[in-house]
């Protein structure tokens, strides 16, 4: 016991144990060592029936006939002979080629039981395939189980048999399936597009809108540089929860571009609509990221300004307007007349039987409505006088009303091709102010030949038969069109681009303005591409972005200033078809939806999801 003691020296310190008195292990011959040995499996153990299962390392007896697992200390022959005996002895006569035909029937019922119940790498993938086709025509998750899945089933049955339904039928394809799915893809595009903006300069378009249920949605997209090319795609779809002022987008928009590891430095460009929160000179959105880059460049939506310059008319063509629409109400709000109306323009053999409701939300609506009044002049007449309406009856026999109505339909058809022009992938500032340049020019021209009493421009004018040769309505024409001439002046006070003309054609001579806008650096590597023949051949080949780009190694500082200036949305195209989507994915039906950015990333994204990747990550479910 006394080398268990420690003893106190009088200066009140310890003595340290003595080892020596320790007694070690012995490590001599015959005694058990501390390191534990497995055992091995041996062929002979088939004869007794049993196989191994477990690691190769330290295997586990399997008895072959129960399929009872035993302990690594059991592999032994002694061990395993008694369990055998205990258990089994009415097949002690029995073969070793008895066990070893059990073992490999017992073998191909396994594979066959794992390949039924287990899911394929092929059917993982399919079921994103299908979720990302659901996602993109925005239709609701439970399709691909109610309808997907029992056409397949059908087609596949009836094409191939039986057996390919088996393996069609793996496929999951549930609706909480699908819509983790979805989640799936969608961050799988968020991924990738964070790693492709990552030192990259983008262009935002940013919007707001309401939904079904009375949320503000605020949906922004980004234009970026990639792959030799300049690309548009969904960036965000966030819900605004109470107020809608410019500190709320701001904070938003910067949660979201924080959560793609960017900053406000990297944006060069932000096109929004004409709302206070958005522009607003204080509290506004664009004042708030000018706040963090001075140098962003601000546009309010060309086809907004567009559809304000349209809704300038004088008060005799806003009555034709008003008549016209009533016409159609009336048409339109009473079923039995709108049946009675289609069938008058069967029997008359007309191309269209129906009339167009006007919307003020959609833009385009004014041109088409009044087209198709026009076209059906003759059909309304006869309607309306079998209907006793005097009023509109007056109005369809007026050679002049019918004037004006012409003179309407081809104006706003004019503005309608306008607006649709300044949409699409490749359109920018510079190819919209030329658009709306080139507009503006035409006014001037067609007054000029109206004064000459030519109204060519107007091909619907031209059918109204008349002895009086327009001399009526050329005055409210020119007077109509020197108001859209001036209300153009007011909303684009500034329609001149040739500031840029050099990113336009970078082969020609400085302009004034150009020298005040570049500095010294840009001004001297301008000079030296426009000396570079073999650029000015590449420039011909190929679009002026692709040029851009591809210029961007030798001339990095000019080339990222072009490129700034192409990157530079001129309207909100693309928040307006996401509206539409909104709508469609968030309807009455699904006005619980709470996935609806992920919906809209993945049905309005260009960027296709690495679904290989997504399925290498992702553990196949049996019961999902």
């Amino acid at each position: 016991m006394l080398k268990y003691l420690k003893r106190k020296h009088g200066s009140g310190e310890e003595d340290s144990d003595d080892e020596s008195q320790i007694p070690q292990p012995s490590t001599s011959k015959g005694k058990v060592s501390d390191v534990k040995k497995n055992r091995l499996y041996n062929d002979s153990y088939l004869a007794i029936g049993f196989t191994w299962t477990g690691e190769e390392k330290c295997p586990l007896p399997l008895c072959i006939v129960c399929g009872k697992k035993l302990a690594n200390t059991a592999m032994v022959p002694a061990k395993l002979k008694r369990h055998f005996s205990t258990n089994h002895s009415h097949l002690s006569n029995k073969t070793v080629d008895y066990f070893r035909r059990l073992l490999d029937s017992q073998q191909k019922q396994r594979k066959v039981f794992k390949r039924k119940v287990t899911v394929s790498d092929k059917a993982q993938e399919a079921s994103y395939l299908v979720a990302e086709l659901v996602a993109k025509k925005m239709k609701s998750h439970t399709i691909a189980e109610s309808l997907i899945m029992p056409a397949c089933k059908i087609i596949v049955r009836t094409m191939l048999g039986e057996e390919a339904e088996c393996e069609v039928s793996k496929v999951p394809v549930s609706d909480n399936t699908i819509s983790r799915r979805v989640d799936d893809l969608s961050n799988n595009i968020s991924g990738i597009l964070s790693e492709i903006l990552q030192n990259n300069n983008f262009a935002l378009q940013v919007d707001e809108t309401t939904d079904i249920t009375g949320k503000a949605q605020l949906l922004a997209f980004v234009r970026f540089e990639n792959e030799g090319e300049i690309m548009e795609n969904f960036l965000c779809c966030k819900e605004l929860p109470e107020t809608t002022k410019g500190h709320d987008i701001f904070n938003i928009l910067s949660s979201s571009l924080e959560s793609y590891n960017l900053s406000w430095n990297q944006c060069v460009g932000i096109c929004t609509d004409g709302a206070p929160s958005m522009i607003g000179s204080v509290q506004g959105f664009v004042s708030r990221v000018k706040e963090k880059n001075s140098e962003v460049i601000t546009t309010h939506c060309f086809l907004h300004r567009e559809v304000l310059v349209s809704k300038s008319i004088g008060n005799d063509l806003k009555q034709v307007l008003d008549i016209t629409v009533n016409m159609v109400n009336f048409i339109k709000q009473r079923p039995l007349k709108s049946r009675m109306f289609a069938r008058l323009c069967e029997n008359m053999q007309k191309d269209h039987v129906t009339l167009l409701l006007h919307t003020e939300a959609r833009w385009l609506s004014r041109g088409k409505v009044l087209s198709r009044v026009f076209e059906l002049r003759q059909e309304l007449l006869l309607f309306f006088k079998e209907n006793n309406k005097a009023s509109f009856c007056e109005c369809l026999e007026s050679t002049n009303w019918q004037m004006k109505l012409a003179y309407l339909a081809d104006i706003y058809q004019h503005l309608n091709n306008l607006n649709t022009s300044m949409q699409g992938a490749k359109e920018n500032i510079l190819t919209s102010t030329d658009k709306l340049l080139a507009f503006k020019n035409k006014l001037s021209v067609w007054k000029k030949h109206l004064s000459r009493g030519n109204v060519e421009m107007f091909p619907l004018l031209l059918q109204v038969q008349t002895q009086t040769k327009y001399e009526y309505v050329i005055p409210l024409i020119t007077s109509h069109l020197g108001s859209l001439s001036e209300k153009l002046h007011k909303y684009f006070p500034s329609l001149s681009s040739d500031m840029y003309d050099w990113v336009r054609n970078p082969f020609t001579e400085f302009s004034p303005s150009t020298e005040n806008l570049l500095s010294l650096q840009e001004e001297e590597e301008l000079s030296e591409l426009q000396c570079d023949r073999t650029l000015k051949m590449k420039f011909n080949e190929v679009l002026l972005d692709k040029f851009w780009i591809s210029a961007k190694r030798e001339y990095p500082v000019i080339s990222v200033k072009a490129l700034n200036v192409l990157l530079q949305f001129s309207t909100s195209y693309l928040c307006e078809q996401a509206f539409s989507c909104l709508t469609i994915i968030k309807s009455k039906s699904r006005n619980r939806l709470l996935s609806v950015e992920e919906e809209l990333r993945v049905c309005l994204s260009k960027i296709r999801p690495r679904i290989s990747q997504i399925r290498r990550e992702k553990q196949a479910q049996v019961s999902h």
